[in-house]
């Protein structure tokens, strides 16, 4: 009896192992999925993308893709959505301890770093070209992306507001202003010119104009004298 036991209690590390190698190739599933149906949809656009096609090329079935991700809108929302989770992790780890120009420009950085990579720019280039026709992958796109990130900034500067550190009565339109002004013409010139990217030193410029603007506008009036010199 005693060496049953043993050989019982000897078992369960082998079932926490195999339970573990199948969460990790669930997620490598996933991983494979979504970068096929990226390949899909830049490459035929989402009208003309199947679902079909995204399995042909990733493998599997086309059962564990409805299970996952629902439809081929699912599949887009999930891709978007990939971005907006990088930059919530940014977003929370932004101290709200009074060094408020440090992290508005590390978000900044962060931010701009993730839009303009290629894929990003892509994915959002077919999205407008698809859009008029099948707004529901505008809808998507917004929602999963541009609209979370949103959120994200908004529950921020509500929190830098309530400390005292800027003045706004509207911490989402807040949020909005931020985000636009720091996307601005460096991102529409990538966005229309693939082959044009800023330089390091055009991106801090850009992020240290946009950030020091806003803070001469949102901070307390008590606050303006902490302003440093605006960089030339």
């Amino acid at each position: 009896m005693a060496r049953a036991a043993t050989m019982r209690v000897g078992a369960q590390p082998t079932r926490t192992r195999q339970s573990t190698r199948t969460r990790q190739s669930a997620g490598d599933r996933r991983k494979s999925i979504l970068a096929a149906a990226q390949k899909v949809f830049l490459e035929r656009g989402y009208a003309q993308a199947s679902i079909d096609a995204v399995v042909e090329l990733a493998g599997g079935s086309k059962a564990t893709v409805y299970q996952q991700f629902g439809n081929k809108e699912g599949l887009l929302g999930a891709l978007v959505a990939e971005g907006a989770e990088e930059l919530a992790h940014l977003v929370h780890a932004l101290p709200l301890d009074g060094a408020l120009e440090e992290s508005l420009r590390a978000f900044g950085r962060g931010y701009l770093n993730l839009i303009m990579r290629p894929d990003r720019l892509a994915l959002f280039r077919l999205t407008i070209g698809e859009c008029g026709r099948v707004p529901e992958v505008g809808d998507a796109f917004y929602r999963t992306g541009p609209q979370t990130v949103a959120k994200y900034m908004t529950e921020f500067f509500r929190g830098v507001a309530a400390a005292g550190l800027i003045e706004t009565t509207d911490p989402e339109r807040t949020a909005h202003q931020f985000i636009h002004g720091l996307r601005g013409d460096v991102y529409l010139q990538a966005l229309l010119n693939p082959t044009r990217r800023p330089t390091e030193s055009e991106f801090s410029k850009h992020i240290d104009f946009v950030v020091e603007t806003f803070l001469d506008g949102a901070r307390p009036a008590w606050g303006l004298t902490e302003l440093k010199p605006r960089r030339i």
